[in-house]
């Protein structure tokens, strides 16, 4: 604020009231006024100068929030560039796919018209006959003392001359067919891929949901290698019936909040409460990332502090050991892993939070599908694929107790051969196991071994995802990673995934599409972190809210 300056002192009408009194030159209007018109003026000014403050604030105010929006906006629209782009390059996939199986048939056609018209042409059996009876004739002829019957050869004769008939009569009726291929129809390429729409206004949950939804149902139609009629066409009402049906549908699309990178592919994911919250990712091999997760902030990037290996030098070794599974309590590290050949039994290992070694390796004659930490049931769950059976060991809290414990097992239930168990997953009062033939998730209550309920899989009926992981949370909701069904030995550049989030009461409320998932984990501030496949030998982990 500019002060006041008195250069001048003189008695004088002021200029403004016409009062005679010293009188100041005033410094913003350059006026000769009295002192009161001064003071007068500088508080008109200064009311002045505070209202367009106040509409400078506003207008501040009024533009950091939009722009706070348009940055959650953008979010949003990243993601939905993100899932645009995998989606286009998955329907250009089952193009290129579909191109190549009808080629590949057609080629087929002609080679096969080929071999048959060559067969009529050649006339191969009419020769060998024709061979056959001048070699003999001929051998005849030459030697005057030969014996030899002349109906027979008369009748050989006969069904030659018969046989050269039909063969001509064959040859006038059926006139020579070539292959001739009509031109291709022309087909609009956004009928394909779909128009790429730019909307101007900011996206909301409801349209990306009804976007996600249609596009999950041209993804599962075209998963198969085929791109059916309804999609070039445009869909039909009852193929959109269907879909929803199938798909269940007006879910939200789960958003990705951050993404980190990982030095292994992360097939298994943990979260362990201590202090703090650790997120421990381990790959296949035993290579091993930790880190720390922001437990009040879930849109924190966490923090990398180290990472280790459970079995040093097995990326690299000729014959490695495989980590089957993978589970983090206080104070241990607990895998179950066999060699590369021999898949029909398993070893336990028992690690500290550094990766050291704790005990002896404890053999198995069964191949151990799972095991869980389970800190408040003080038990270790496991799977014996060779007997059906879901069982559990009391959880060793030291060094000491780690071989009796694992010596000795209680079964918790025994299925029949029909039941293959192959995911389990518990909360404090419930465990949840994954069966793999009906695609079906069974909760058992801990204490009385009761089924409480039951989850199908809706999605198997049109054999697009197949049920493989589950996460039970302590009021029985569920999150479920369904994986793309694919025929035997198949292996894709990427496999299409479907992590499903379901109510306590089994309605699906929440999605996410991603390739290339393994681990699975729910974060502290319910958040799912999903361990993705970036490249062959490496990964990230992404969160989404």
């Amino acid at each position: 604020m500019t002060t006041n300056h008195k250069p001048l002192s003189i008695i004088a009408k002021c200029a403004l009231c016409s009062i005679k009194t010293e009188l100041f030159v005033c410094s913003h209007c350059d006026k000769v006024i009295c002192q009161i018109c001064v003071d007068k003026h500088q508080l008109k000014l200064n009311e002045i100068l505070k209202e367009q403050w106040n509409l400078c604030k506003t207008k501040y105010f009024n533009l950091y929030r939009l722009s706070d929006i348009y940055a959650k906006d953008m979010v949003n629209i990243e993601n939905e560039i993100d899932r645009i782009r995998l989606l286009i390059n998955q329907r250009s996939m089952d193009l290129v796919n579909l191109i190549e199986h009808e080629k590949n048939n057609l080629l087929n056609k002609i080679e096969e018209y080929i071999q048959l018209n060559s067969s009529n042409v050649k006339h191969r059996d009419l020769q060998q006959l024709f061979d056959s009876i001048n070699q003999r004739l001929n051998t005849i002829f030459e030697d005057p003392n030969a014996s030899y019957n002349t109906e027979d050869f008369l009748l050989e004769i006969e069904h030659f001359n018969t046989l050269m008939y039909s063969r001509e009569k064959q040859i006038q009726t059926n006139s020579p067919k070539y292959p001739g291929l009509s031109p291709g129809k022309p087909i609009s390429i956004s009928d394909i891929f779909g128009e790429l729409q730019w909307n101007s206004t900011p996206m909301s949950n409801h349209t990306l949901t009804r976007s996600s939804t249609i596009d999950s149902s041209i993804l599962n139609s075209t998963i198969n290698g085929h791109i059916p009629t309804e999609i070039i066409n445009g869909f039909q009402e009852e193929s959109k019936t269907e879909s929803e049906k199938t798909t269940s549908m007006s879910v939200m699309q789960r958003q990705k909040q951050w993404t980190i990178d990982a030095a292994g592919v992360p097939h298994f994911l943990c979260v362990l409460s201590k202090k703090n919250h650790l997120l421990f990712a381990c790959d296949k091999f035993g290579s091993i990332d930790l880190y720390q997760l922001d437990s009040n902030e879930p849109k924190t990037s966490p923090r990398h502090l180290r990472q280790f290996e459970l079995f040093p030098g097995n990326t690299t070794s000729q014959q490695p050991q495989i980590i089957e599974t993978f589970t983090v309590y206080t104070p241990f590290i607990v895998v179950a892993a066999h060699l590369n050949d021999q898949a029909d039994t398993s070893s336990i290992y028992f690690f500290d939070h550094r990766g050291l070694k704790q005990a002896d390796t404890c053999l198995q004659n069964f191949p151990v599908r799972q095991l869980s930490a389970d800190v408040s049931f003080k038990c270790l769950w496991g799977i014996d694929r060779h007997q059906h059976a879901v069982y559990y060991n009391q959880l060793p809290m030291n060094v000491q107790q780690i071989p009796t414990y694992i010596e000795h097992r209680e079964e918790f239930i025994k299925f029949n051969r029909n039941f293959e168990p192959i995911r389990i997953a518990q909360n404090q009062t419930s465990i949840a196991i994954v069966e793999r033939n009906s695609q079906c998730a069974h909760i058992f209550d801990k204490q009385t071994k009761k089924q409480i309920d039951e989850v199908e899989n809706l999605l198997r009926t049109k054999g697009i995802f197949r049920l493989w992981n589950v996460l039970l949370r302590d009021d029985n909701s569920m999150v479920l990673k369904l994986d793309e069904d694919l025929p035997p030995n198949s292996r894709p550049p990427s496999i299409n995934h479907l992590v499903l989030e379901l109510d306590p009461k089994g309605i699906p409320i929440s999605q996410i599409e991603r390739t290339s998932v393994y681990g699975l984990a729910i974060g502290p501030n319910q958040e799912i972190l999903l361990g993705c496949k970036r490249h062959q030998q490496n990964g990230l982990i992404e969160c989404y809210i």
